[in-house]
């Protein structure tokens, strides 16, 4: 079976992610291989956070200048 995903935000980013880390925690497994792949896996939220974040820090400072 071929689960098709749609990542258009960095939040969706995160959701997926979320969700892949709970799944683990409650069946005690990965849902795929790898040994690395939570810290991998966390290092992608952070960063899709900080791009989100810096996004809004940008349109902040350009509201201030317009001013």
């Amino acid at each position: 079976m071929i689960f098709m995903i749609q990542l258009e935000e960095p939040r969706d980013v995160r959701k997926l992610i979320c969700a892949w880390i709970q799944e683990t925690c409650e069946k005690g497994k990965l849902p795929f291989e790898g040994g690395g792949t939570i810290v991998q896996l966390l290092n992608v939220w952070l960063r899709s956070y900080e791009i989100e974040k810096m996004s809004d820090l940008e349109e902040r400072v350009k509201a201030l200048e317009q001013k």
